[in-house]
């Protein structure tokens, strides 16, 4: 069954269910309704009509009201989100009959024979029950419908015997009525499935809007936001019942290699194995939670009564999930390994929040790494100086974008002539107390921290500005590299147009730098936005080409005119043979595609001409010039 079909049949019981629930609000209202008529008739007709047919009449209407009143509060009592069985309709339909049946005695037992204006009163009395009726069992039509004709086609025959010429009129007066009252009720009943299916599908729309919310979209698991309340739960339950609990991060080892070489969609298809398998190695108490790229969060409850029971009890666990990755996994024809390395955060302790745990797992699974990777490191005081560095770095970088403490560096591009025909933009950061801090120590925690959006934003801005005054002297290109999480935001190609406008930058000097990994995050996307750039007059360059060879499959379908050969092919290039085949087949390639290359990590002449011979003509390193502040370049090409 497709998830339509399950959707569809979902949607029917809801609005079965819903329709149920309406006619059984009505219920007391409705019972009110019959008492007030019924003892209004039985008083009408008490002079007219045997005394023990009114009596037993009346008995049985209003014992029957009070079985359906026990019947509406065994009902009221059933869980409103909850589905409602098809029983209880049935009730509905049932009692509803006999109702009907009472009401339709009436023309045997309650009828006057000589008297047209009780007759009369009495077809009157019947037609505003049914009428009722239409305003509390529309919901239900085959309710409906069986009290309608089986309240007023008594009295409709029993006006027909009578024969005189204001029964006939009665008779069929009342016949029009049961035409036009079922019309009635099939429109009110249409209108009330449409307003429940609306509700449905809003419903289920808002259940999807928070599934969202609160689901990772590739393995289902639980993501941070939802983890956090489940962790604040586990530390306020540990503290009742003074059990342990613990934290585990999991962060799987060299996956980014095995993403990149390979390709995304055999990453997502391994991280979704890995996220099963873990899933279905924990216990029903556990919780698992997938937080970042290849990062998994394990929560698990009642690990000891003290911190040794609960480390031993850890070390066996964490062994069982070290054995977990000794198996392959098969991927698309694909046998691929992985190891996992992991820290473990105990829990409760003093002022312990969720955000702690995950910050103290966090800093132990790097110690995991730094100990050789596939191994558990237990968080000790002895780590908490990390946590307090990086808390530091994160508050001076906040700081640093406020207080303007940022720089934008330019490095030099050379072609073969040694003329210089593009600079990079490469941000610095110009620490108070530390002096310039590399990119390498705050750029992943910038993205971490979610502070790369606004860094990013900050240098293009800046980067455009410098490039005006620039091209007042020159003819230079400028190379800005874009941040993956700048590049997914959905307003990425406004906020680049918006830039240019507000610098008033010659977009055909603008190069952007992106990255494979980029691209092959969501291809159809990445393309879009490049084109849309690229009619704008960018240009665009893949950085770090050739550690992964997944975007070749797509790259004649990009708008990219430059080729960046990452560092690590050239900077041993005349020493290892692999290396040198590398770079001859994606200059071979390019050249091929009429696509422009080159290589970064130039750090002497040996490379150079090396590189030279094997027909790259641009360059990038510190054979030619070290990043600089802007004010040198200035100098260097005035």
């Amino acid at each position: 069954m497709t998830k339509k079909q399950r959707d569809n049949e979902s949607g029917q019981a809801d609005i079965q269910s819903g329709l149920i629930r309406i006619a059984y609000n009505a219920v007391p209202q409705s019972l009110l309704a019959i008492l007030i008529s019924s003892t209004i008739l039985s008083v009408i007709q008490w002079n007219y009509i045997d005394h023990v047919s009114i009596i037993l009449w009346f008995s049985f209407i209003n014992g029957l009201s009070v079985l359906r009143y026990a019947i509406y509060k065994k009902f009221s009592i059933i869980d409103i989100d909850a589905p409602v069985a098809e029983c209880w309709g049935n009730f509905i339909f049932i009692s509803t009959v006999a109702s009907g049946l009472g009401w339709g005695a009436t023309a045997i037992w309650l009828f006057p024979e000589d008297d047209i204006a009780h007759q009369v009163l009495l077809a009157f009395i019947l037609a505003g029950m049914s009428a009722g009726a239409v305003a509390t069992l529309s919901s239900l039509f085959s309710s409906l419908v069986a009290f309608i004709i089986l309240a007023l086609l008594p009295i409709i025959i029993r006006f027909l015997t009578v024969g005189t010429e204001d029964a006939l009129s009665m008779a069929l007066m009342a016949s029009i009525f049961i035409i036009i009252l079922i019309r009635m009720a099939q429109n009110l009943n249409q209108t009330i499935k449409d307003t429940l299916m609306i509700r449905y599908e809003q419903r289920l729309a808002n259940e999807v809007i928070e599934h969202q919310a609160l689901y990772d979209p590739l393995t289902d698991l639980p993501n941070r936001r939802l983890l956090v309340e489940k962790i604040r739960h586990e530390i306020e339950r540990s503290i009742r019942y003074r059990n342990l609990g613990a934290v585990l991060f999991l962060d799987l080892d060299y996956f980014k290699t095995i993403n990149d070489s390979m390709g995304h969609n055999i990453g997502d298809e391994l991280l979704i194995q890995v996220a099963t398998r873990l899933k279905q190695n924990l216990r029903k108490e556990d919780a698992i939670a997938r937080v970042g790229g290849d990062e998994f969060i394990i929560l698990l409850s009642d690990v000891g009564k003290d911190a040794e029971n609960a480390r031993r009890n850890l070390q066996v666990f964490a062994d069982k999930l070290i054995q977990l990755f000794e198996k392959e996994f098969d991927i698309e024809g694909h046998t691929i390994f992985i190891t996992s390395s992991i820290g473990v955060s105990l829990f409760p302790a003093t002022d312990t929040t969720p955000e702690d745990l995950l910050q103290k797992s966090d800093v132990a699974m790097y110690e995991a790494k730094a100990a050789g990777r596939n191994k558990m490191r237990l968080f000790v005081p002895e780590m908490q100086e990390l946590i307090i560095s990086q808390r530091e770095m994160e508050r001076d970088l906040r700081k640093a974008i406020k207080n303007n403490e940022l720089e934008v560096f330019y490095q030099p591009l050379y072609d073969a002539e040694d003329n210089i025909f593009c600079v990079e933009a490469l941000v610095r950061w110009n620490h108070p107390e530390k002096g310039l801090v590399s990119p390498a120590e705050f750029i992943e925690l910038a993205e971490k921290r979610g502070l790369i959006i606004s860094i990013g934003a900050w240098v293009l801005e800046q980067s455009l500005r410098d490039l005006v005054l620039l091209n007042r002297s020159s003819d230079i290109s400028m190379s800005i590299n874009v941040s993956p999480h700048q590049f997914s935001e959905s307003t990425f190609v406004d906020k680049m147009m918006q830039a240019l406008d507000r610098t008033d930058a010659d977009p055909e000097k603008v190069r952007l730098e992106i990255t494979e990994g980029i691209v092959m995050k969501n291809v159809v996307d990445a393309i879009d936005k490049m084109k849309l750039l690229t009619e704008e007059g960018l240009c665009f360059s893949i950085d770090d080409f050739g550690t992964g060879y997944s975007s070749l499959a797509y790259l004649k379908q990009l708008p990219v005119d430059l080729l960046k050969i990452d560092k690590s092919f050239v900077m041993d290039i005349t020493q290892d043979k692999n290396d040198a085949v590398i770079v001859e087949t994606i200059l071979a390639m390019a050249h091929h595609m009429d696509i422009d290359v080159i290589a970064e990590g130039v750090e002497n002449e040996e490379v150079l001409n090396f590189l030279k011979s094997k027909g790259c003509a641009k360059f990038q390193g510190y054979y030619f010039q070290r990043p600089m502040p802007f004010a040198e370049l200035l100098k260097l090409v005035g």
